[in-house]
């Protein structure tokens, strides 16, 4: 191994089990983990039946995580990252839980959305030594307490992706009241699940699947009983869904030796993965023994160093917000030179608005996403595209991102950001400046393929004096493009304090 960086720890506050990670991280991509610990909690108990997490569960969430302060001491740990998912994240009370937190285990915990969760995952997934995404094509499901990811894989590309709310606790409480109603409780659960998955199956149909993969904490206990070497043969998987059928959890309990957490989640978790099974003609099932405390790691480690596979993580978000634009019907040619432009401008101009890579990737998505508000109106479709990019549950995207993106996108227009508009006074002041040197790029961009014909070949921007001296390089007459510039250039001149000029090289009359 080469040199090593600093211990880093990655925790997860999850509905089910609090876990932690500690793991030394080295400059040939190696690591070593030094503990992995994991705990069970009833944070998504109370949070899904209830709407609250109660005094009782803090008071034990606190002491575990006081628990977990103290092996990062003991290991010297100089960075972690504390998340926290669907139970907290959809407690009512979840403000005050997590500052509770903060103030008695000097643990500060992140709520992170779905996406953010499949985007950790996924990053886990593609650090593992087998390259499972490279095979034809792959449907995976990642089984949390709190819902299922599904997404579609083909030749490594991310195709598709979505989020439905029946993962395996929240299922159990969800039909509680059902299960002393029927003699045939499994049979109503399954058809429940098959309900939900309905609308995906529709759109699913004819994809041959190869492979089947599963992931999460849940899927465990399945693996250890009818699989081995992170995989499981269907044959295997068919028998024990046969048996379960049959048992209650107390005989699940005493025939697989689980505890009642377990056990209780056990029934759930087995019918989800049979339905979703029932969409492919795998033979194997493959579950790599991976979890979002694996994926928080790998994140921690791109941190501290550059990989191929972060830059495949990336790949995954624009591809996922590709699959969103399709759906909304975008010109992708217009949209792709769009994109072009925008990230040419960026990167060109990098000295004046001192911006960094995720904020390039903002421009990106938003450029991707700026024409989505046509689908619903062609009198306001700005302002139709913001409600939608920041509604949207986008791959590897906080809330906190999707608000900027969604503000990148609502000013694509001759319209310039104003403390006037609710969606930009509720921005804090940095938030306000990335928004406002972002939507001045997109503008310009956006104006440069005002005629969606792709006239611009090519951009280069050179500086001279106070001036900044755009040169398009076409074969077309691009006078429509350099007058539209010239009627959006004013916010650009603002935030960079420059005067534009705008010229063409190889158009002749």
């Amino acid at each position: 191994m080469e040199q090593k960086i600093p211990v880093v720890a990655a925790i997860d506050v999850g509905s089910n089990y609090i876990q932690m990670v500690i793991a030394e991280v080295y400059s040939d991509r190696q690591i070593k983990i030094l503990e992995d610990v994991i705990q069970p909690t009833s944070i998504g108990r109370d949070s899904f039946t209830t709407g609250r997490i109660e005094r009782k569960t803090i008071q034990e969430t606190c002491e575990i995580l006081k628990g977990f302060t103290q092996l990062m001491k003991d290991y010297r740990v100089k960075r972690y990252l504390a998340v926290a998912t669907s139970g907290i994240r959809e407690a009512e009370n979840r403000e005050y839980v997590l500052d509770l937190i903060r103030i008695k285990t000097q643990v500060t915990v992140s709520i992170i959305n779905s996406a953010q969760e499949r985007y950790f995952m996924y990053r886990a997934l593609r650090s593992q030594p087998t390259p499972l995404l490279d095979k034809q094509t792959s449907l995976i499901v990642n089984l949390a307490s709190g819902g299922v990811e599904t997404s579609i894989y083909q030749e490594g590309t991310l195709i598709l992706t979505e989020y439905l709310k029946i993962g395996s606790l929240r299922l159990r409480e969800t039909l509680a009241d059902l299960e002393s109603k029927t003699i045939n409780f499994p049979a109503v659960m399954e058809e429940f699940i098959d309900s939900k998955i309905a609308l995906l199956k529709r759109f699913l149909q004819g994809i041959n699947f190869t492979n089947f993969i599963i992931l999460g904490n849940e899927v465990r206990t399945v693996v250890n009983i009818c699989g081995e070497e992170n995989r499981i043969e269907v044959n295997d998987f068919t028998v024990l869904y046969d048996k379960i059928l049959m048992l209650s959890d107390e005989q699940i309990a005493r025939t697989y030796g689980l505890s009642q957490n377990q056990a209780a989640t056990f029934l759930p978790t087995v019918l989800i993965l049979h339905c979703f099974l029932k969409m492919t003609r795998a033979q194997q099932i493959y579950a790599p023994d991976i979890s979002l405390k694996n994926g928080l790691v790998y994140d921690l480690a791109d941190q501290l160093i550059e990989s191929p596979q972060s830059k495949d993580s990336l790949n995954d978000i624009i591809s996922s917000v590709w699959y969103i634009a399709n759906r909304f019907g975008t010109d992708k040619k217009h949209v792709k030179q769009v994109e072009k432009l925008a990230l040419a401008i960026f990167d060109q101009t990098r000295r004046l608005h001192r911006l960094d890579n995720p904020e390039r990737m903002y421009l990106q998505v938003a450029a991707i996403l700026h024409a989505v508000g046509y689908y619903v109106s062609f009198s306001d479709p700005h302002d139709h595209a913001y409600g939608i990019i920041k509604h949207r549950n986008i791959m590897g995207l906080s809330a906190r991102e999707l608000t900027l993106i969604a503000n990148i996108a609502r000013y694509n227009t001759q319209e310039a950001p104003s403390h006037h508009h609710p969606n930009y006074e509720g921005l804090n002041d940095d938030d306000k400046i990335i928004v406002s040197k972002l939507a001045a790029i997109l503008k310009l961009a956006e104006s440069l393929d005002c005629s969606h014909k792709s006239k611009v070949e090519s951009l280069e921007i050179r500086q001279a004096g106070e001036q900044l001296i755009f040169t398009l390089h076409s074969w077309q007459d691009t006078l429509l493009e350099e007058w539209t510039f010239r009627n959006r250039v004013s916010l650009f001149e603002e935030v960079t304090g420059m005067q534009v000029i705008v010229k063409s090289k190889g158009f002749n009359l």
